[in-house]
């Protein structure tokens, strides 16, 4: 046991650091590719002052060795400093941010997980009812439209409308709701689907069959036996959620004027800040990977015929 979790450790860190540095080149490339550089101003600047500026950030090297030597820098624990913003690191950029990108997105997640299994358990035992009718046409409604969709629409009907809620900025708890809405509402519904379509699977397996037959009741074979089999294609979808819910926050951010790393991350590209943009983008990734990796662990948890393959 000691050794596969060692292995899965190791292989997972060599896995991380792999993906992270061939990102990081992917993101410089990608960068240089793009018309205008992080000195292009309304202004021309002087061909010297502009020269001397490409010498201190290191942007007269060649492509390969700035990326070399971005790398080693991070390998060191320095993600460099912004270049529209010389007096803060990426770091102290991060920092500030990131308690509002991952609270933001934290909530959002909770309200989908929860959200989904409640609905879809519910209408699962009230198949055939007006309430599993109901549940299929919100999906549907919800599927069918983009989540910035619902953004300007929610702004305007709660905020200006009926100017019931607070439209901008994470002031107080109830500035989270209409960021939250927005970001939740076509993810719950792809995962209300999906719980609700594996548990309409496994009831008409037979194990599902046999626990009817002994007397238990609806309930019982949903929670005690169904419930654990469905919840594999549910939690592997946790992973991509995630990922989804972070990416499509940066618009989100900027629609609710939210301070956090998305906000930071839109302005970066328009600065072509190339420090700030290649920091952020290393920082998701960890992100992403960590929470992939974790997923991983739950699906072997859930699944033992996982841990044999390990």
């Amino acid at each position: 046991m000691i050794d596969n979790a060692f292995r899965f450790v190791f292989k997972k860190t060599v896995e991380m650091t792999a993906s992270l540095g061939v990102l990081a080149a992917l993101t410089f490339v990608l960068l240089k590719a793009l018309p205008g550089g992080p000195f292009d101003e309304e202004t021309a600047l002087n061909p010297v002052v502009r020269e001397k500026l490409a010498q201190h950030w290191g942007l007269e090297q060649s492509l390969p060795s700035q990326i070399g030597n971005y790398l080693l820098s991070v390998v060191q624990g320095d993600l460099g400093v912004s270049m529209s913003k010389p007096d803060r690191t990426v770091v102290e950029i991060i920092g500030q941010g990131l308690g509002n990108t991952l609270t933001l997105n934290a909530i959002a997640l909770c309200v989908i997980l929860v959200g989904a299994f409640v609905i879809a358990v519910a209408a699962v035992r009230f198949r055939e009812t007006w309430f599993e009718n109901l549940v299929d046409q919100t999906v549907i409604a919800f599927l069918s439209l983009p989540s910035l969709f619902w953004g300007p629409l929610l702004i305007y009907a709660f905020g200006f409308y009926w100017n019931l809620l607070p439209v901008a900025f994470l002031s107080s708890p109830a500035h989270y709701i209409l960021p939250v809405v927005t970001l939740s509402v076509r993810p719950l519904a792809s995962l209300i689907r999906l719980l609700k379509n594996s548990l309409n699977e496994n009831l008409q397996q037979d194990y599902a069959r046999t626990a009817k037959a002994k007397g238990v009741g609806v309930w019982g074979v949903l929670i005690h036996h169904v419930l654990k089999n469905s919840l594999i294609p549910f939690l592997s979808y946790v992973g991509p959620l995630t990922v989804s819910l972070l990416s499509g926050s940066f618009l989100v951010e900027v629609l609710f004027a939210v301070p956090g790393l998305g906000s930071e991350f839109i302005a970066a590209l328009n600065d072509r800040d190339y420090t700030l943009i290649v920091g952020l983008t290393l920082f998701y990734g960890t992100l992403l990977i960590v929470v992939n990796s974790f997923i991983d662990v739950l699906l072997k948890l859930a699944d033992p015929r996982l841990q044999e393959r390990a």
